[in-house]
């Protein structure tokens, strides 16, 4: 069955961005590191990790810690698979992950960056 358009990720990707929605919906920097290698995992065997963690994260957002990340972990579990390298996703779907994880970001404020962050202007990649 055809969703419509996807994005291509690598596994770094999709470790990644997984890990940043988790911390984003509110886990611990240690549960979203697990989380971000269980999507990897899921990924790899083909499963549904980016609908998984769409349907979970939002309540562990509203929910207390430590007991809903506790939940989301056991719920979220490994999965042994095969030598995939790189994996579609829905554009909506991957925007909603990039939502919860952007709420990790600092913001960009004049006194955040008199405070240090940003690159200030040593900036030149």
């Amino acid at each position: 069955m055809n969703e419509g358009p996807v994005i291509d990720l690598s596994l770094n990707e999709v470790e990644a961005i997984a890990a940043k929605a988790a911390r984003g919906a509110g886990l611990s920097w240690g549960g979203a590191e697990e989380i971000g290698k269980a999507a990897r995992a899921m990924a790899t065997a083909g499963a549904n990790w980016d609908g998984l963690l769409l349907d979970l994260l939002p309540a562990v957002a509203a929910a207390t810690m430590p007991a809903a990340e506790i939940a989301v972990l056991d719920r979220f579990a490994s999965v042994e698979g095969g030598a995939r390298t790189r994996f579609h996703i829905a554009p909506q779907r991957l925007a909603a992950l990039e939502a919860l994880g952007a709420r990790t970001y600092v913001a960009a404020t004049a006194r955040s960056r008199e405070a240090g962050a940003g690159a200030g202007l040593s900036d030149n990649d």
